[in-house]
């Protein structure tokens, strides 16, 4: 029954991957026709020499004279065989690599396409490195299981089957000799395959936490090295290192364990034909060529049956690697078009928040209620503490993630109702945290817009101060960069996401902190590129943090605890909500923090 279970198991998974072969009927076909012609020619290879032995080296006429032209005929056949042999096999190789590689190549972008579709919840429970050690090497492991070993085992089968007839049709006794190893052979390569199967999993997810230990800590590098805290981090890659060592030795160890036992079970099966068949021929029931050619059958069996042990163990290993990949795969995608979705208006007059509620995980309410309203043509700063829901704002306004409760408008149309691509398109956002690919500038600033020209380019640069910077850079837009920007200050790095973000010209424009790093003269600079982009039609959002530049927008929106408390320009917030003024102070004053209950229930008058 556990058996049945398991076989039926594996059976779902390679159908998951059946997507992978589209396309790949005919080579496989000419691999399935390559193998059965390889299998042919492995029975027949046995029989040339199975008549030089029995016609000239021991013939029944002992004073017949050795007929030389016999033993150039079937030496020319034997190499006539053997050619073909190779030739197939050159032929299904080929086919093998072929059909391995495109497998490979659409099961990493059916999991790369798929990650690129999934929450932030997702990636908050999945850390890069292990999702990493998905793409490359699971994806690498699946393929040999799904294709090399597969094909491999397939291969072997048929000339197994083969062979087992012939020898049936030579000698039914001897083979039934033969098979009477054949069950434990069975049980041990199916158990172990199991062992395998399970440590394997183990072994891809403590690889899976050093790639991400090793990708945190590189890209991290400024902040080890600072802290002096190098030795701790060897230190801690030697720990990691060797549980992945351990894992991956007893992998080994089971595997090793495994190809012993068949070895010593096919061996003793070797031994028994041999006696077995020595006494047939004593008993003049086989000839010395028969035997020869039944032996040369039983040795040549001990390879495939060796080698379907080892791709057992491939198999095994590919398959653990498969059920992390289908892991990922049926995630569900949160975040997908509606079946009756239609493309976002291309000039939106607004965007509105509508009692919008939404929390991460388990964590507290981030949104509570939101309303807000932000119009084109408008400059908005949304201000608030730490944690109010800036930025869970800015998310959900590009659909990263969707609300629990009420609706982000578009133009009036619910965001849900409208194609995903086509949000993204009409909404801009530029996050706190510059994010930069480690290729020219002018490759990281027309990410998205293949078509954007050098004069576009550098007007962009121009409208937010980088231009001075970039051309003093050793090959100015075509510098390339280091990994997340690598060599570029904080100020640097965060003009040119903002320089890209407004590229793409969109209706509405959403910035985070675009002003960190700069000083006053190219704040002010920023600040006047954002308000003629807002001139000009677009509905520009800043979260805001610099509390001096607040008077410079049309509208300030106070966030307070997931809520919108008040809205309007910044003297007329600071005039009518006292906890505007508190969050602009930092701290109650001694004032606010001694008046009357009655007094602070009257906290914001619209």
């Amino acid at each position: 029954m556990k058996l049945a279970e398991n076989l039926r198991a594996r059976a779902a998974l390679a159908r998951r991957f059946r997507p992978e072969f589209a396309g790949q009927r005919a080579t496989l076909a000419a691999v399935f026709a390559a193998s059965l012609g390889v299998a042919l020619c492995q029975v027949a290879a046995p029989w040339p020499i199975q008549r030089i032995f029995d016609d000239v080296l021991a013939p029944r006429d002992a004073a017949a004279p050795a007929p030389w032209g016999a033993v150039w005929l079937w030496a020319g056949v034997l190499v006539g065989i053997t050619v073909a042999q190779a030739a197939l096999e050159y032929v299904a190789a080929l086919g093998v690599a072929k059909v391995g590689q495109h497998v490979a190549r659409s099961l990493r972008l059916r999991l790369y396409r798929h990650l690129t579709q999934l929450s932030g919840r997702f990636f908050a429970q999945h850390k890069p490195g292990d999702l990493l050690v998905r793409l490359l090497g699971d994806v690498s492991m699946a393929r040999s299981a799904l294709v090399d070993a597969t094909l491999e085992l397939l291969t072997r089968s048929i000339w197994v089957s083969g062979v087992v007839l012939v020898m049936l049709w030579l000698d039914w006794t001897l083979t039934l000799a033969l098979a009477a190893v054949l069950p434990a052979v069975a049980w041990v390569t199916r158990r172990g395959a199991r062992k395998i199967e399970t440590q394997a999993r183990k072994q891809r997810r403590k690889e899976g936490a050093l790639a991400d230990f090793l990708q945190e800590s590189l890209a991290a590098h400024e902040l080890v090295q600072s802290l002096g805290a190098a030795p701790a981090f060897t230190r801690r890659l030697a720990r990691e290192s060797r549980t992945a060592e351990r894992a991956g030795q007893k992998s080994a160890r089971l595997a090793a364990r495994m190809s012993g036992s068949v070895h010593a079970l096919l061996g003793l099966g070797v031994a028994l034909t041999i006696v077995f068949g020595a006494w047939r021929v004593l008993r003049s029931e086989l000839t010395p060529g028969e035997l020869l050619v039944f032996v040369s059958y039983v040795r040549g069996i001990l390879k495939p049956v060796r080698s379907a042990s080892r791709s057992g163990e491939r198999i095994a290993k590919g398959v653990a690697c498969a059920r992390r990949i289908a892991e990922v795969l049926d995630t569900p995608v949160e975040i997908s078009d509606a079946p009756d979705a239609r493309d976002a208006a291309v000039a939106p007059q607004a965007l509105e928040f509508r009692g919008v509620h939404f929390r991460h995980a388990a964590e507290r309410e981030a949104l509570a209620g939101l309303d807000a309203r932000f119009e084109r043509g408008q400059l908005s700063g949304v201000f608030g503490a730490s944690g109010a829901g800036k930025s869970t704002l800015a998310a959900l306004a590009v659909r990263l993630h969707d609300p629990e409760r009420g609706a982000v408008c578009m133009g009036g149309d619910d965001l849900r109702t409208l194609r995903v691509e086509s949000v993204r398109e009409r909404v801009g956002l530029c996050l706190q945290d510059a994010v930069l690919l480690g290729e020219s500038v002018r490759a990281n600033l027309s990410l998205g817009r293949a078509d954007t020209s050098d004069a576009q380019v550098w007007s962009a640069l121009e409208s937010v101060g980088a231009a001075e910077f970039v051309r003093a850079l050793p090959q100015g837009l075509d510098t390339s960069l280091g990994a997340q920007g690598v060599g570029l200050s904080g100020g640097q790095a965060r003009r040119l996401a903002l320089a890209r973000t407004l590229l793409r010209e969109p209706p509405i424009l959403i910035v985070d902190e675009p002003f960190a790093g700069l000083d006053a003269a190219s704040a002010q600079r920023v600040l006047g590129t954002l308000r003629s982009v807002a001139r000009r039609g677009a509905a520009v959002i800043v979260i805001a943090h610099e509390r001096e530049l607040l008077e410079h927008y049309d509208q300030v929106v106070f966030l307070d605890a997931g809520r919108a408390l008040d809205a309007g320009p910044h003297g007329e917030l600071l005039a009518r909500c006292a906890p505007y003024r508190r969050a602009l102070r930092g701290v109650e004053s001694a004032a606010d923090s001694q008046r009357a209950p009655a007094a602070d229930a009257l906290e914001c008058t619209p």
